[in-house]
């Protein structure tokens, strides 16, 4: 009897130890934040050069150019000439940036909105460049380029300068 009394007296002590336990408990938050270390960064910025444009020429909707990835010109409507085209130049540390290889407007979470941006003055919606391509150069360097930029013949002459983002996003 005494063992039994031994025993349900060191089963009382702990269960009674696991409900104080148990009745003094509290949860936490925990939080973190994670980022990624890409270290944006221009190298050269983007140039269209000199676009000479036909006033008087209708035979597109707009005057219109369209760009390789390296800055050379694939097509023309209504523009007589473009010249001195430089892509602009980036560095960025991404996973895998061999993949990028200008055939997309993403790649490894980099991407230049795809706002349609009024880069040639007025304010007008028909004065613009858009669906930005990136293309890996070497090492964590990439280019820059429009597809294609679009204006309308009576588009006045000067030197236009527009600020563009390149955004990463983590995927």
């Amino acid at each position: 009897m005494n063992k039994y009394i031994l025993l349900l007296g060191i089963t009382g002590v702990a269960l009674g130890s696991y409900c104080a336990y148990a009745d003094n408990s509290a949860t936490m938050t925990v939080t973190a934040t994670i980022e990624h270390d890409v270290s944006l960064s221009i190298i050269r910025d983007l140039n269209l050069g000199t676009i000479t444009l036909d006033p008087t020429a209708r035979s597109c909707n707009f005057s219109s150019v369209s760009y390789n990835i390296d800055g050379t010109v694939e097509n023309i409507c209504d523009i007589i000439e473009v010249t001195d085209v430089t892509p602009g130049i980036f560095t960025a540390n991404i996973a895998n940036p061999s993949a990028c290889d200008g055939s997309s407007y993403e790649c490894g979470g980099l991407k230049v909105p795809a706002d349609t941006v009024s880069m040639f003055g007025g304010g007008s919606e028909s004065h613009y460049c858009t669906r930005f391509v990136i293309a890996h150069d070497s090492s964590n360097k990439f280019k820059v380029m429009p597809r294609n930029c679009a204006l309308t013949p009576n588009t006045t002459p000067g030197i236009y300068e527009y600020p563009i983002t390149i955004e990463y996003t983590a995927s």
